[in-house]
Order: structure tokens, then C-alpha cells, then sequence
């Protein structure tokens, strides 16, 4: 058994709305720390990881770590009416086929709720992914976001290319292609580097996903290897954490 009472309905839709909808189920595990879901897209190619400790929650009351998963489109449906002037109330009685959504106006005190199916398949989520990975960088969402809507115009994949202190982002297709340089305040807030040269190229539509499951943060944090998984995350103004691995093109 468990209660939840999230207090600002807006960013509670922004951090868990883009992360949700790459997934086909939505495990996540309560406990007294906090909410956490952890998954892999159907294809296997990202993992979203979702971190909300007990500390941004209004109240938490949970009886002892619950574990379930969670119907994509039912959690979808009552999350996207969540606005800013809701309250959100996530509410679970053991053994009950649904978990309970329920979003109050602070204002009015007009409640709405929804019933969340829960799959009877193990619920699980899966292990975090443990790599050292040699470049890390900084940059504001819009900043990202403007690079990958340039880089889709061109072609779907994407290299990225550190060497000298700078990043080098760039996409080839036919007969067209795509070439910038990041560096320190052009646009970046830090880079730093463990090897001299590290490339690595990823999917757009993967960042494109990624990028909308961090849009509840001003600056995101890149870290990614040659040839290794990229890693995009933030850390918001209430302590919750929001990631996404993106495996490498080859």
C-alpha cells in the first residue's frame, strides 16, 4: 500500500509525460526514498530512468516497497490532464487490479480521477547501466533542441566528434549535410574530456525522445563514448532525476 501527493501537476505531466511514451509498459517501484522507474523502449536502444525522491513529494505513506507495472496508455491518459494548478495523488491498495490517479484544483478543490491498470506480467525494473563514459558536456534544452531539429533536416543519424577542446556535431546523407562546433560558452556551460579524441554517431529520433523526457529542465548534462551508449540527464529544482541511455549506431 502506498500514497503519493505530488504538488505541482504541471511539472509532475512534464517529467514523467516524455518519458512515458517511448515505453509499452511503465514499471515503476515506491518506497520510502521515493517513486523510480527504470525501462527499455521495446527495440532495446534507450532506457529511460525516472528518479522522484520522497523529498518532492507533498506526503508520502508508503507501507513497504511495491513494485508494479503499469498500462502505457491508461497512466498516459490520466497524467496528460494533469496541469499546474492540480495536486497529484498516485494511491495503491495491495492487491488491487488498478492503481488509483487522482489530480485535485488547489483551488477549487474539483477532483478527477482515473484508474490506472496494472499488467499482471513480473513487474521489474530493469538494472542500471554502469559505464565510465569519456566525454561530458553541458547545454540549455533550447540550445539541444535547435541542433537536433537541425541535424533531422539533414539525415537521421548523428556523429559526434570531441578533439582539441571542441565538440564536433555533424550529419552526412545524400547529396546533403549538416556540420557545427561546440565549444566552452559557444554554446556550452562545461566540457571536459578523458581522452583527446572520442566519436561516436546515435540516432536523432532517439535524442529527439530523450530531449522531450527532459523538458521540465533549463540545462541538461551529455556524456557519451566511442562507440559507447550516450547518456543525457538532468537533476530538477526538486531533487527529482531524469535520464535516458541512447545505444551508439554502427
Amino acid at each position: 500500500m502506498f500514497k503519493l501527493v505530488y504538488g505541482d501537476g504541471g511539472r509532475f505531466k512534464k517529467i514523467l509525460l516524455g518519458a512515458v511514451k517511448p515505453l509499452d509498459a511503465v514499471p515503476i517501484r515506491v518506497a520510502p526514498e521515493g517513486l523510480e522507474l527504470r525501462a527499455l523502449t521495446p527495440d532495446k536502444n534507450m532506457m529511460i530512468e525516472v528518479v522522484i525522491p520522497s523529498a518532492a513529494f507533498e506526503a508520502i505513506e508508503v507501507e513497504s516497497e511495491t513494485t508494479l507495472t503499469l498500462s502505457r496508455d491508461h497512466f498516459l491518459r490520466g497524467v496528460r490532464r494533469a496541469g499546474k494548478r492540480d495536486s497529484v495523488t498516485l494511491s495503491y491498495e495491495r492487491a488491487s487490479r488498478y492503481l488509483r490517479l487522482l489530480l485535485t484544483n488547489i483551488k477549487t478543490g474539483v477532483e478527477r480521477e482515473f484508474a490506472v491498470e496494472i499488467s499482471e506480467a513480473a513487474s521489474e525494473l530493469v538494472e542500471p547501466i554502469q559505464i565510465e563514459l569519456q566525454v561530458r558536456f553541458q547545454i540549455s534544452t533550447d540550445d539541444l533542441g535547435r541542433l537536433i531539429r537541425d541535424v533531422k533536416i539533414v539525415g537521421d543519424e548523428l556523429e559526434l566528434v570531441y578533439k582539441k577542446g571542441s565538440i564536433e556535431v555533424s550529419s552526412v546523407s545524400e547529396g546533403r549535410s549538416y556540420r557545427t562546433t561546440l565549444a566552452l560558452d559557444r554554446p556550452l556551460y562545461q566540457l571536459e574530456s578523458r581522452e583527446a579524441t572520442v566519436s561516436s554517431k546515435y540516432d536523432v529520433d532517439y535524442l529527439k525522445m530523450a530531449l522531450t523526457a527532459l523538458s521540465a529542465a533549463d540545462l541538461v548534462n551529455v556524456e557519451y563514448g566511442s562507440a559507447l551508449p550516450l547518456k543525457i540527464y538532468a537533476q530538477l529544482e526538486d531533487g527529482s532525476r531524469v535520464s535516458a541511455w541512447i545505444a551508439p549506431r554502427v
